[in-house]
């Protein structure tokens, strides 16, 4: 676990969803691959796919590497959570 981006968090709090989406949002490759190993891929892509809180452009990045169709992922398929007046 990278405490650098964990700092808004007691250690005993961080699940592994928090440690993963943490990862995929904030983390390099080094520490994706530390994630994966940590939690196995399947959950590392669940994660991926099912997690409304990541980033788009980090879900588009691993789309890419993984070969998924992004919008099958809810970064993409479900609007913005904050309001917009547009």
């Amino acid at each position: 676990m990278r405490k650098e981006l964990f700092w808004d968090r007691l250690e005993q709090n961080i699940t592994p969803e928090m440690e993963i989406e943490r990862a995929i949002n904030f983390g390099g490759l080094d520490y994706i691959e530390e994630v994966q190993e940590k939690y196995g891929r399947e959950r590392f892509l669940d994660i991926l796919l099912k997690n409304r809180n990541l980033s788009k452009k980090a879900v588009n990045y691993w789309c890419l590497v993984f070969g998924i169709d992004r919008e099958k992922t809810a970064a993409f398929k479900n609007p913005p959570l904050i309001w917009s007046p547009y």
